[in-house]
């Protein structure tokens, strides 16, 4: 349908996703990606639009296509939202991107060691008051917590749609070690020129430490439609960043760990996704050291 009114996938092709996984530095990735003059991403990262079919529509798709309206000629447009790579949560995000964006749109899925990405996400919902500071009984209770770090079982579609020669895998603790490489490697993955030199190696973005907390008066106003369809629309969002930090309290300390017996539990349970994904990444031994003999 959207080719017979002119909006298939050729007329504002999105170049590249960025999937996820949470909490596992796509938010830096994004906003490095985002430096290069031949790459373009809308101010905000996580549109969320391909967890719907209302993306199909005719509207939908007219609505999508608002967040790349600022591009220019020539540019690669991406966004990254990490709810496509939430499954059971999330269905059919792979599907709906290849009849939205094209087949040839190419995945890039960031991906961390499945329990630290847990404690992370942990912290995460923590500090929004989401979740308990019990990480034993809040993994336990909360099925998304081990769901989105089974980073197989969550890329397996994309694969099925897209085929392995357009999906790449990058491991968060490379992305830290060695990140003009990585953003390098990425930009040329993408189709465009390499310029790691334009990055900020040092700015980590959306780090749980010390993040912002929007709470009480704060989630009011960000929640507000006047902020979210106006305002938000004409401040750059480096200028919300730095209001952001600026003003809002700052969120809680990290709970405890989890004990032992919870990380040999989260071991056994994520042994096979680590071992699958390492073997599809071409690694004779697991992609973390916790799960090697």
């Amino acid at each position: 349908m959207l080719e017979a009114i002119g909006l298939g996938p050729e007329v504002g092709s999105i170049g590249f996703l960025i999937i996820g996984s949470m909490k596992s530095g796509t938010t830096s990735l994004f906003r490095d990606l985002g430096k290069n003059p031949e790459i373009f991403v809308p101010e905000d990262k996580e549109p969320d639009a391909l967890i719907s079919d209302f993306v199909l529509t005719v509207e939908g798709r007219l609505k999508y296509l608002e967040l790349f309206a600022n591009s220019q000629p020539g540019q690669i447009c991406g966004e990254a939202s990490t709810s496509y790579t939430k499954l059971p949560k999330f269905e059919g995000a792979a599907e709906r991107a290849y009849e939205t964006c094209g087949p040839n749109t190419k995945i890039v899925y960031l991906v961390r060691d499945p329990i630290e990405r847990i404690v992370s996400h942990h912290h995460h919902e923590f500090i929004k008051g989401d979740a308990g500071p019990d990480i034993d009984q809040e993994v336990r209770c909360n099925p998304d917590y081990l769901d989105f770090s089974r980073y197989m079982t969550q890329l397996k579609p994309w694969l099925r749609v897209f085929g392995a020669r357009n999906v790449k895998v990058i491991r968060f603790e490379d992305y830290l070690s060695e990140r003009r490489q990585i953003i390098d490697d990425v930009t040329v993955f993408i189709g465009a020129s390499p310029r790691s030199d334009l990055i900020d190696a040092s700015q980590n973005y959306n780090s749980s430490d010390n993040k912002p907390v929007v709470r009480g008066f704060w989630r009011k106003i960000y929640r507000n439609r006047v902020y979210r369809e106006y305002l938000r629309k004409v401040m750059p969002w480096s200028l919300r960043y730095r209001i952001r930090h600026m003003v809002l309290p700052k969120g809680a300390s990290r709970p405890a760990p989890p004990s032992l017996d919870t990380e040999r539990w989260l071991t056994v349970e994520l042994a096979q996704e680590v071992n699958e994904l390492s073997r599809f990444c071409g690694s004779h031994v697991p992609l973390w050291t916790r799960w090697q003999p």
